[in-house]
């Protein structure tokens, strides 16, 4: 077979076809024998799957008691700068919507992160009148050019703030909602995974978690998962602990 490689290199081509063969052939033989380890489980091996099963399910309500006892679950209002830097400690994931009451934006702002804290528990969501602390305001809120823009939320993972989410732009401005909301949080790792579209509509939410809604569908028979590909954002430059800040 001619590669197209030049009668020199006709042997270098017949090789690297052989090659790209034996990888396919690895590839499906390991594929069959992952189909065949799973055709032929036995009790036992159910048995352990299972026993594997209930003890991520345990470590996982473990889990959820500490979120609740942290204030996950719901959108909660910090009224001191100590409020935010344990809030920043006790959460692996906080998003905090530095806002000013007046400001019919952060209101709206406010009913999304409210749904969103009831759906994503892995998470908490809480506000803080911005004006209550310049300090804050100062050193992690304001831009290289020191100006502050209100609503800001700021997105903190193991104490460390990673991102500035400065004004409605990058959330679908005046057409910002949920769905739009999730997409970012998770590009930038602050939920575990979206749920689906109707979820994110108006009205109270029909589960309580994202893990709920997945379940109930997988028994339903199909399983329904919001996908966003194609956004860029690139992460802010201020990755300082926020209790260094």
């Amino acid at each position: 077979m001619d590669l197209g490689f030049g009668q020199q290199n006709q042997q270098m081509g017949n090789q690297a076809l052989e090659a790209v063969g034996m990888i396919a052939e690895m590839q499906e033989n390991m594929l069959d024998a992952e189909i065949h380890k799973l055709d032929n489980l036995d009790g036992k091996d159910l048995a352990k799957i299972r026993e594997e099963r209930v003890k991520q399910l345990k470590e996982r309500k473990l889990e959820e008691a500490e979120w609740s006892r942290h204030g996950h679950g719901h959108l909660t209002q910090l009224t001191e700068t100590k409020e935010f830097f344990a809030a920043s400690k006790n959460s692996k994931r906080l998003v905090c919507h530095f806002m000013r009451p007046t400001s019919h934006h952060c209101v709206a702002l406010n009913g999304h992160l409210a749904k969103m804290a009831s759906l994503h528990r892995e998470t908490r969501f809480c506000t803080f009148d911005a004006e209550k602390s310049p300090y804050l305001c100062d050193k992690i809120l304001a831009d290289p050019e020191g100006n502050v823009v209100i609503p800001t939320l700021l997105l903190v993972k193991e104490g460390k703030v990673t991102y500035h989410i400065r004004g409605l732009a990058e959330l679908g401005g005046e057409q910002c909602n949920c769905e739009i909301m999730a997409a970012v949080l998770q590009i930038h790792g602050l939920i575990e995974g979206e749920a689906a579209k109707h979820e994110y509509d108006d009205g109270q939410p029909t589960y309580g978690s994202v893990e709920e809604y997945r379940a109930a569908k997988i028994r339903e028979g199909f399983f329904d998962e919001a996908m966003n590909e194609g956004d860029d954002f690139s992460d802010d430059d201020y990755t300082g602990l926020a209790e260094d800040a």
